[in-house]
C-alpha cells in the first residue's frame, strides 16, 4: 500500500491571489484532516499580522513517499 504525505505551501498575497510561484514556507502532514486544520489555523492568524507581507497557506496535493509522484 503506498503512503502518501499531504503538502501545504505558504505563498504571498499578490493582487488578491496567492502567487504560487513564489513559495515562503512548505509543510508535510499524514492526513489530509490535519493539512486542512493547519491551514484554517494558518489563513485565519496570518491576515491579522500588520506591518509585514500578507501570506497565505494552499493545499498543494499528495505526494507517494515510495515514487515521489503528487497526486
Amino acid at each position: 500500500m503506498a503512503k502518501f504525505k499531504h503538502i501545504v505551501q505558504v505563498h504571498p498575497v499578490e493582487l488578491g491571489r496567492p502567487n504560487l510561484h513564489k513559495v515562503r514556507l512548505e509543510k508535510e502532514f499524514d492526513t489530509a484532516v490535519e493539512a486542512q486544520a493547519y491551514i484554517d489555523r494558518f489563513n485565519e492568524t496570518a491576515f491579522k499580522v500588520a506591518n509585514q507581507e500578507i501570506v497565505c497557506a494552499v493545499y498543494n496535493g499528495k505526494v507517494n513517499v515510495v515514487t515521489g509522484e503528487l497526486e
